[in-house]
């Protein structure tokens, strides 16, 4: 650094201010005028350029570069050859790499492709309703049925979700694809498809026995094999299954289920986490179902988390609530916890959820903040009877064919399967 202060007449020799060899910029004050130039280490202002008044090249340094850094992008760094040079600069935002885990992904983690991505299914159908096309499973030496939904616009290079619904007690499959719309039937699989206003999700519906009832190890092989069927020919995001049901009534892969087809639904839990992403069950009780017993085959019990939900009145007298929150909700929860060191998941069952106070109208609904955030608990509770579409209104026991349109649970459901 050279600072040198002139009286009256005299020069300074601007070489003694440097080091190296180069061209440099120097300020000349004189009173209120200030003036730039520049100039080479030779001492020769006119050196400093060439005829047409730009820079002249310098000597290459290696490794000699201009570095970007803003906040959110990736650092840039331009190599520089020449003191004349143009740099057009591009910031640029690098997604960092997904992270893993020994089990189960990353919340809105990429779509994994099935093999029947870019293909055309070979899976026959041996028959249509409104809404929806019949097929047949040999599984087990028995002839399966289930029905299926394709979204409108079905791209079969594009990975799709997939949420099965299971009937309850005294339904059908068949009634959760078509149904004049009543209070147990609001729209086709459990409400769901019409919240999927994109075609994000195929839509099946496995029958269960002609009564409405499920056999046990049996079916976990036919819900085990038909999911693999829509793997083969269709194009759908392994991980994102997901499964639901109801108890008197029905239940990235999702499963829903009410009543028998909730404790359907919670028995697939069990030992299925492997495949199922998440489940919502709706009065699910947690009695005259087969659950699997721990062990280490296909269908034996896994110590394995998986994302939960419930719905269950209070004043449910078929499906008993307390057995909802006493026995099936800590089962869940045991193995739920926030993983340790090791990757283990821990016990999260001492966390008891909040709950809708007796005789009041509306719901509750209550996060579990000691689970992983991966696998997600949800318990509402709400003070009406034996019925899956939940309403806020109070008068519990006037229930009519218009009823479903009050209810908050679908959509609730709905947003609990988005956030994976």
């Amino acid at each position: 650094m050279l600072n040198q202060t002139l009286y009256g007449a005299g020069e300074v020799d601007l070489r003694t201010g440097t080091n190296a060899m180069g061209s440099y910029y120097a300020q000349v004050t004189m009173g209120s005028a200030k003036q730039n130039i520049r100039f080479t280490t030779n001492g020769s202002y006119a050196t400093s350029f060439d005829a047409q008044g730009h820079a002249l090249l310098k000597e290459i340094q290696q490794g000699e570069t201009l570095q970007f850094v803003a906040e959110g992008f990736d650092t840039l760094s331009v190599p520089l050859g020449t003191l004349d040079t143009t740099v057009n600069v591009k910031l640029v935002k690098t997604a960092p790499a997904e992270e893993t885990f020994a089990f189960g992904y990353a919340l809105k983690n990429e779509p994994r492709p099935s093999k029947g991505c870019g293909k055309n299914s070979t899976l026959n159908s041996t028959g249509s309703v409104e809404n929806g096309k019949k097929f047949n499973l040999n599984v087990g030496g028995k002839n399966r049925t289930f029905f299926m939904t394709l979204p409108k616009n079905y791209d079969n290079t594009k990975p799709h979700k997939l949420l099965i619904a299971n009937h309850c007690m005294g339904s059908k499959a068949e009634d959760f694809v078509h149904h004049a719309p009543d209070y147990d039937h609001p729209s086709p699989y459990y409400g769901q498809q019409q919240l999927d206003k994109n075609g994000d999700y195929i839509f099946v519906a496995p029958q269960g026995n002609d009564n409405g009832t499920w056999n046990g190890k049996e079916d976990h092989q036919f819900v085990d094999e038909m999911i693999t069927a829509m793997f083969d020919n269709y194009c759908v995001d392994t991980t994102r299954v997901f499964a639901t049901g109801f108890s008197f009534g029905t239940t990235r892969v999702f499963a829903t289920g009410f009543s028998f087809g909730a404790m359907f639904t919670n028995s697939l839990a069990q030992d299925m986490q492997e495949r199922l992403r998440a489940v919502a069950v709706y009065a699910v009780a947690d009695y005259n179902i087969w659950l699997p017993s721990a062990g280490t085959g296909r269908y034996d019990a896994k110590d394995l988390p998986i994302a939960w939900m419930l719905v269950h009145g209070k004043g449910d007298g078929t499906c008993d609530y307390n057995r909802a929150k006493n026995s099936a909700l800590p089962r869940i929860l045991k193995r739920n916890g926030k993983a340790d060191a090791n990757g283990k998941f821990t016990d999260a069952s001492a966390e008891k959820p909040k709950e809708i106070n007796s005789n009041t109208a509306g719901h509750v609904c209550y996060d579990f903040t000691t689970v992983d955030p991966r696998f997600p608990v949800k318990f509402c509770s709400w003070n009406g009877p034996h019925r899956w579409p939940a309403h806020d209104e109070g008068d519990y026991s006037n229930y009519n064919s218009n009823s479903w349109s009050k209810s908050w649970v679908p959509q609730t459901v709905h947003e609990f399967f988005e956030q994976f």
